[in-house]
């Protein structure tokens, strides 16, 4: 495979998929691709070891990242007004992970559940892989 970033993420979590969208409206350069975990695309793809945790993954230059690390490895590629998000960088790693799980063991709780990925019937479903 060509060296792609896929972020890969809860296709039935509907705060991902807004998160997803946003991503999408506030990327600069449009190079960014994304998979739902639950995708036989990721299943194949994404090591078993990080099947079982409850983050996003992204894969960039054959290295997998998770939780704020991913967070983190996605800024450069938003509009130069986003960086400040860089400032969650100074908290504790204890804190950005407890507050990383915080968030995603009460996302579909908040925000609930959807059935279907919000990219797929976009302009941008050419850089969904399913």
């Amino acid at each position: 495979m060509e060296s792609k970033v896929i972020l890969f993420f809860d296709g039935e979590c509907l705060f991902c998929n807004k998160t997803v969208q946003w991503i999408l409206k506030n990327e600069k350069d449009k190079i960014l691709f994304f998979s739902p975990l639950q995708s036989g695309f990721a299943q194949e793809l994404i090591p078993p070891d990080l099947k079982k945790i409850d983050s996003v993954v992204l894969l960039k230059n054959n290295t997998f990242y998770t939780h704020f690390t991913a967070f983190f490895e996605i800024l450069p590629y938003l509009k130069w007004y986003w960086k400040w998000l860089y400032v969650l960088k100074l908290l504790p790693k204890p804190l950005q992970i407890k507050l990383y799980n915080w968030i995603a063991r009460n996302r579909k709780k908040w925000f609930g559940r959807t059935d279907t990925c919000s990219i797929k019937n976009s302009n941008d479903s050419k850089r969904l892989i399913e």
